[in-house]
């Protein structure tokens, strides 16, 4: 059954990205390179992160006129690819193509970190505690397995790191870690980056 709705979701996902890729490009690599920008600078990103995340992958974004959402990050192509300028989305799929260089060796620590986080009691990180049981234990009333039936630890990671809109003081020490050298903590008293963005 599960694998049933993975491949509908991976069908969902290639007629979504169909519906843009048939659509002329509007949006110039110049004009998508200052959106990444935007990103880079409105949420704490490390000077390094900034860096390999400007040069070392491509950035293409289909509509900056909207927020809805959704991207991809195409690793045989080392291409992040956005469907709109939704922050969260721009968030998730930076964090696929950081982790993707960075995981091998760390995936089963990142899913041991990511079942501890489930479990987690400190109020400060129930937002990221809640979004971390459903990835664990799916989400039955949706007909979701979550992501530890198949070990995806590329999607826990990503989906944590816009879960969290790239602020490390919502996810416990345990899991900062596997953040470091991608986003800066951030002082106690210091807003949240998301609330600051011009848009969300």
């Amino acid at each position: 059954m599960w694998q049933r709705i993975r491949e509908a979701w991976r069908q969902a996902k290639e007629q979504s990205a169909l519906k843009y890729d048939a659509q002329p490009a509007t949006v110039t690599p110049e004009d998508a390179a200052a959106f990444l920008q935007e990103v880079l600078t409105t949420f704490p990103y490390t000077d390094e992160a900034k860096h390999w995340l400007s040069t070392a992958i491509g950035f293409e974004v289909a509509d900056l006129s909207s927020t809805r959402g959704g991207g991809y990050w195409y690793p045989d192509q080392n291409k992040v690819f956005l469907f709109t300028a939704q922050y969260e989305a721009a968030i998730h799929e930076l964090a696929h193509a950081w982790w993707h260089y960075r995981r091998i060796g760390q995936e089963d620590a990142l899913i041991d970190a990511t079942i501890a986080l489930s479990k987690e009691t400190d109020p400060r990180y129930a937002r990221l505690q809640s979004l971390a049981y459903g990835y664990i234990h799916g989400i039955p009333a949706q007909n979701w397995a979550g992501m530890l039936v198949d070990r995806n630890d590329w999607e826990m990671y990503a989906s944590m790191a816009s879960g969290m809109m790239a602020d490390l003081r919502l996810i416990p020490p345990y899991v900062r870690g596997f953040y470091d050298g991608m986003y800066r903590l951030l002082p106690d008293d210091a807003p949240s980056p998301a609330q600051l963005a011009p848009h969300n």
